[in-house]
């Protein structure tokens, strides 16, 4: 299967001098196996100003982690579906398949643990939320051929027509029963 890297590339809440965002780039090894400590896997870091947000800088950024790690990874996924075209055309660039992912076990751990201690303990951090990330919406499938309905009819039925057909092996009859006593 090979290793699997999980990568994020966004802004944090820390501010530079400028008072603009500083943006980091964050590679970890994914989890294969749930008993793994995080500890001992792979994880590179980088902080980049707003003005370095790019495919390039990303690129190098990469290739920097894959000079740096024990393994070179076969593929990476990420969670921002923001940074799609940054992330594949980085990627693309260091010949590697990116997917998104919302199995970013290792690296959604690996933030959480961030901003709770790294991120307030450096200069310029602000509490002010970073702008919301949402997936966008699944895209609609099609329905199996068993529940496409080929025709189409309103009809009734009076309530009495039930309480004639008692021997029917229906299940939901017991539900019918109970309106009509």
């Amino acid at each position: 299967m090979g290793t699997v890297w999980e990568l994020d590339f966004y802004s944090r809440p820390l501010l530079d001098e400028n008072q603009k965002r500083r943006w980091e780039v964050l590679i970890c090894e994914g989890i294969v196996d749930t008993q793994a400590n995080y500890e001992e896997l792979f994880r590179y870091s980088k902080f980049l100003s707003n003005t370095e947000v790019n495919s390039l800088s990303l690129q190098t950024a990469i290739e920097e982690a894959i000079s740096q790690a024990p393994t070179p990874p076969t593929s990476i996924r990420y969670f921002r579906y923001q940074m799609q075209n940054m992330i594949q055309r980085a990627c693309d660039g260091v010949n590697l398949s990116a997917r998104p992912s919302r199995r970013t076990i290792a690296l959604h751990q690996w933030l959480t643990e961030r901003n709770r201690s790294i991120y307030p303990n450096q200069p310029g951090y602000t509490a002010a939320p970073t702008p919301a990330v949402a997936a966008p919406p699944p895209t609609p499938r099609p329905l199996p051929d068993a529940l496409i309905g080929q025709q189409w009819a309103f009809v009734s039925l009076e309530a009495a027509a039930f309480q004639e057909l008692p021997e029917w092996e229906i299940g939901f009859w017991r539900v019918f029963s109970a309106f009509l006593n």
